[in-house]
């Protein structure tokens, strides 16, 4: 168990020492995520405002209230128009797995692991090939290419670091990989589940105190104890904003889906760290690999929804 969690002394690979266009990709990605979470926060709630402003209509004389919330609600469909103009989501999933693709071949090439095996004659051009195949395909799903020219494409993502971790013997390219890729994203995913499942639970608790609210209004209004504006509505208003929310960050799905990437990267670093010999390790490698991408996260969320 030892040779599991100590691969060995640290190289401290860094952001840096992968390819520049995986760093721009990922900014931009981190960018557009922003956006996208924002767009629907703002959203739900001035859409909850406008339906607060209906509810206080029944109350208030004269016009104010009712222009108010038409206003407020014509704000909501020019809000909505402006998000799937702007494809910000689609945008930040796009750049997303751009830099992931980037960040995957990288450590492939590095440690000779799925197509960049220690018999390739080629691995550099074996590598622009693959990455460039990758871009064409993304490209046409919004990511934006921002290299200035073409001694930036293909071969001129591989940094000096990846050659030189590329060259070194099988035992240090294991130990590398073992530490600065399999342990940091069994980490990174065991962190992320927790995160999310704290999410969930709060938001969970928020939507059913809230829904508890609405039901009690809408008996005590029943009875004639209170009266006046729909309170009733405006919490269950609340509430299906709570529940929105949550679809939209999808917290509950990916912590079943983090913790299930969590346990398959820990069994694959132990086996890879004991009993993969150095025949089997690009197929070991490749599907390590496959278990980070986002196509298998979006797969597990899928069956966790």
């Amino acid at each position: 168990m030892g040779a599991a969690t100590s691969p060995g002394p640290s190289t401290t690979l860094s952001a840096q020492d992968l390819p520049p266009l995986f760093r721009v990709s990922d900014q931009w990605a981190l960018r557009h995520q922003s956006e996208s979470f924002r767009a629907v926060r703002t959203h739900l709630i001035v859409l909850l405002l406008a339906t607060t402003a209906a509810a206080l209509t029944e109350r208030a004389s004269g016009h104010v209230w009712t222009v108010c919330a038409a206003a407020l609600y014509a704000a909501t469909i020019a809000l909505g128009l402006r998000t799937s103009r702007r494809r910000s989501r689609a945008r930040w999933q796009a750049h997303r797995a751009a830099a992931e693709v980037l960040k995957s071949l990288a450590w492939q090439y590095m440690v000779h692991g799925g197509p960049f095996h220690s018999r390739v004659a080629d691995p550099d051009a074996v590598f622009a090939a693959r990455l460039e195949e990758r871009l064409r395909e993304l490209r046409s799903c919004g990511w934006e290419d921002s290299r200035g020219g073409p001694w930036e494409r293909g071969e001129g993502q591989i940094t000096p670091q990846m050659r030189a971790v590329r060259a070194k013997s099988f035992a240090a390219r294991r130990d590398i990989y073992l530490r600065d890729r399999l342990l940091e994203q069994t980490v990174w995913y065991k962190n992320r589940a927790s995160r999310a499942h704290r999410a969930a639970a709060r938001w969970s608790a928020v939507t059913a105190v809230l829904t508890l609210l609405a039901l009690t209004a809408a008996m005590l209004r029943a009875f004639g104890v209170i009266g006046g504006a729909d309170l009733a509505g405006l919490l269950s208003a609340a509430a299906a904003a709570g529940v929105a929310w949550q679809e939209v960050r999808r917290h509950g799905p990916l912590t079943h889906a983090h913790s299930l990437i969590e346990q398959d990267l820990e069994t694959a670093r132990i086996a890879m760290s004991t009993t993969v010999t150095e025949a089997g390790w690009a197929d070991a490698v490749g599907e390590a690999e496959r278990l980070m991408s986002p196509a298998h996260t979006e797969w597990l969320v899928r069956f966790g929804s």
